[in-house]
């Protein structure tokens, strides 16, 4: 995106694990920080895209490579090899080593970010919200959230789901709004991976909605 200062960086996990990571700065005044959480594909062009945007809105921006656990410099396509090498990576990277990473993200920010998180990132965002000392978290379909719906956020909780969500059944976004009614959870018309526009599965009137009220969201909690 023009005028966005983006590049990487290098950052120190708690437990001597070192791994990259894409920064962008705010342009402008900065309103806060945020860390980015991808989807199984690495910090890959839309993921970049992603954090650009983010800056481009005012906010200073880390994704953190997750996958930097199991191999270096991955960045996979939106294909089904693609789909299949990222489950393989994530099946290798802990949640526990996963959120190592972003607690580091979150210290290079200054200790005070909220999380926006894609697909894994989705679940990862929902598993920190109850663990990490974030400002907020926000999480786009994220399907292990299913499994962790005995957890708790301590902080300010936002979740996007797709109705035609073929990874996700709908009872996961019904349990959390059965078990945790402070949680703004919301559906859209379309399917997993409906916010990147590189994806068949891209739906722009459900990303450009989702990405209002996350904006709103983030500008309400900064």
């Amino acid at each position: 995106m023009s005028g966005i200062d983006g590049g990487w960086v290098e950052l120190p996990a708690g437990d001597g694990h070192r791994f990259r990571a894409y920064r962008a700065a705010a342009r402008g005044e900065e309103i806060g920080r945020l860390i980015v959480a991808p989807e199984i594909f690495g910090i890959n062009r839309h993921i970049r895209s992603v954090c650009d945007g983010f800056a481009a809105e005012g906010y200073t921006v880390i994704a953190p490579d997750l996958f930097e656990r199991a191999e270096r410099a991955v960045e996979l396509p939106y294909d089904e090899a693609g789909i299949q090498r990222g489950i393989a990576l994530k099946g290798r990277v802990s949640t526990e080593d996963a959120l190592k990473d972003v607690q580091a993200a979150l210290e290079r920010l200054g200790g005070d970010a909220a999380l926006v998180g894609y697909c894994w990132g989705g679940s990862l965002a929902w598993a920190a919200a109850s663990r990490l000392p974030l400002r907020a978290a926000v999480g786009y379909y994220g399907g292990d959230i299913g499994k962790r719906l005995d957890e708790t956020p301590r902080v300010p909780t936002l979740l996007h789901f797709g109705e035609r969500d073929h990874a996700i059944p709908p009872e996961v976004a019904a349990g959390v709004t059965a078990r945790h009614p402070a949680v703004p959870v919301h559906l859209y018309p379309a399917g997993h991976g409906f916010n990147c526009d590189e994806r068949g599965s891209f739906h722009p009137r459900s990303a450009a909605l989702a990405r209002l009220r996350t904006l709103g969201f983030l500008r309400a909690v900064f």
